[in-house]
């Protein structure tokens, strides 16, 4: 039987449970689809045709090439 203090905890931990999961749901990878495959010796996300025109991101694995697709996608666009 749980005490109101396990029950507690347990409810706390659902809800953050819940959380991570629409954090993770919402991450631009998920919700856009890059093209993900292996370049050299990384890994690339790729959103459009091109790295040049696109937004990608590169890892030596693919969770960290995605992971660094998402940051891209919130970088703002340096003009010269």
């Amino acid at each position: 039987m749980l005490s109101d203090n396990d029950s507690s905890w347990v409810a706390h931990r659902m809800y953050d449970s819940i959380n991570i999961i629409e954090a993770e749901r919402l991450r631009p990878t998920v919700l856009y689809k890059p093209r993900l495959y292996p370049d050299g010796d990384k890994w690339c996300a790729l959103l459009g045709e091109n790295i040049q025109e696109g937004i990608a991101g590169f890892g030596k694995s693919p969770d960290l090439a995605t992971r660094e697709f998402d940051k891209a996608w919130y970088e703002e666009i340096k003009s010269d």
